[in-house]
C-alpha cells in the first residue's frame, strides 16, 4: 500500500502520521507535496511537484491542503489514475466550488473514487451500544465543540493547537471561523448518528448568535473577521437541534460531542476526555459510563478509510453517498455565512 499527501501541514503531522504509524508501522511509504518549498515532515518523502505525486502508483491520496485549495487539487487528482481520493474537511470552501464539484461527481466513476472525510463521522459509539433504538426515541439533540483557549500578553483569548495545546499563532480570517471550520465536525457526527437511527437526511439550520474572538457580534458586511463562537439552531430528521461552537472556551473548554435528550427523561452524553471517547447514560440519579480509547483520527482511518474493512471495500456505494452528505453539510454552513454576513 502506498499513501500520498497533498499538503503537509499540522493535521498531517499531529493526526494522520501518528494514526498511520500505529496502524501500519513506521515503514509505510508516504510521498507528499506542499506548495511551500521548504515544508517537510518526518515520515513523508517530499516530491518536487504535484504532477510528480499524482503520477505515482498510489493506492490512496489524502488532500490535506488549506480548504480553499481542496477543489483545485481534487480536480487534478481525478484526472490521474489514483483509485481512492480522500479530501479533508471541508471538501469545498465556497458556494461556487460546490456547483463545480457536483458537476465533477455527476460522473459515477469519479464519484466512486472520492470520499469526503470528517473524522468525527466515525463517532457512532452510542449506536453500536444500542443505547437508542430509533430516532423517534429522541426529543432533542445538542451538538457541541468547545475548544480550550489561552490568553495573550494583552489578556485577550487566543486559540490553542488542537493536538499539542500550544498557542496557535495563525490569524484566523473569514471564512475559517467556527461555523465552517469546526461546525463541520459536529454536523458530521450528528448526521451519521441520526442516519443510523433511521432518520432522514433533512437538515435545516439558522444562526442564533455569532461572535468574534473578543465576544463582539459579527456585523453584516464584515467579510474579514472570523467567528470565534456561534450558536446554530434548527432540525435534523425532524428532531430539534442546537449546536454550540466555540474556539475560545477558556481553560474549562474541551467538550466535544453530542447530548441526546430522550422521551423517557434519560440523557445520553457523548464527549471526548483526554485520549478517550466517553459515553454516559443518566437516568435520574443512576449513571452508566462507557469508555472507548484511541484517537478519533486513528479510529476513523481504521474503520472507514484504510485496510480490508474500509468503506471502499465493505460498501463501495456508500462512498459517494458519504461524500454527498458531507457536501450538503458544508453547503448549508456556507449559506449560513452568507445569511450572516451578506452575499459574497
Amino acid at each position: 500500500m502506498q499513501i500520498g499527501f497533498v499538503g503537509l501541514g499540522a493535521v498531517v503531522e499531529t493526526a494522520y502520521l501518528p494514526a498511520l504509524q500505529r496502524t501500519f508501522a513506521e515503514s509505510l511509504p508516504c510521498p507528499g507535496f506542499d506548495i511551500q518549498p521548504a515544508k517537510t515532515l518526518d515520515g513523508v518523502t517530499r516530491v518536487p511537484t504535484l504532477a510528480d505525486l499524482l503520477a505515482r502508483p498510489l493506492n490512496t491520496l489524502f488532500i490535506t491542503t488549506a480548504s480553499l485549495q481542496h477543489f483545485d487539487v481534487l480536480e487534478q487528482a481525478l484526472a490521474s489514475s489514483i483509485p481512492r481520493i480522500v479530501v479533508e474537511k471541508p471538501i469545498v470552501a465556497t458556494l461556487g466550488q460546490t456547483e463545480k464539484l457536483r458537476s465533477l461527481l455527476a460522473n459515477p466513476e469519479a464519484a466512486a473514487r472520492v470520499l469526503a472525510l470528517d473524522h468525527w463521522m466515525a463517532r457512532i459509539n452510542l449506536v453500536r451500544l444500542g443505547l437508542v433504538r430509533h430516532l423517534s426515541d429522541i426529543v432533542s439533540i445538542e451538538g457541541f465543540l468547545q475548544e480550550p483557549s489561552g490568553f495573550n500578553a494583552a489578556g485577550e483569548p487566543i486559540a490553542l493547537n488542537f493536538a499539542t495545546g500550544e498557542p496557535d499563532t495563525r490569524t484566523l480570517r473569514h471564512p475559517d471561523g467556527v461555523i465552517l471550520d469546526i461546525g463541520t465536525h459536529v454536523l458530521a457526527m450528528m448526521r451519521e448518528t441520526v442516519r443510523y437511527l433511521g432518520g432522514s437526511g433533512e437538515l435545516a439550520l439558522q444562526v442564533v448568535t455569532a461572535r468574534d474572538r473578543l465576544g463582539r457580534d459579527i456585523a453584516r458586511g464584515d467579510m474579514t473577521t472570523a467567528e470565534g463562537e456561534a450558536h446554530l439552531q434548527g432540525t435534523m430528521g425532524g428532531v430539534p437541534v442546537d449546536i454550540w461552537l466555540n474556539k475560545y472556551a477558556g481553560p474549562t473548554g474541551g467538550q466535544k460531542g453530542l447530548r441526546l435528550h430522550l422521551r423517557d427523561g434519560r440523557i445520553i452524553n457523548h464527549d471526548r476526555r483526554g485520549a478517550e471517547d466517553v459515553l454516559t447514560l443518566t437516568d435520574g440519579e443512576q449513571v452508566q459510563c462507557w469508555r472507548f480509547g484511541g484517537t478519533i483520527y486513528a479510529n476513523c482511518l481504521a474503520e472507514h478509510i484504510l485496510g480490508e474493512q474500509s468503506l471502499f471495500e465493505r460498501d463501495p456505494q456508500e462512498v459517494s453517498r458519504t461524500t454527498q452528505r458531507r457536501l450538503e453539510e458544508v453547503e448549508l454552513l456556507l449559506r449560513l455565512q452568507q445569511q450572516l454576513r451578506g452575499p459574497h
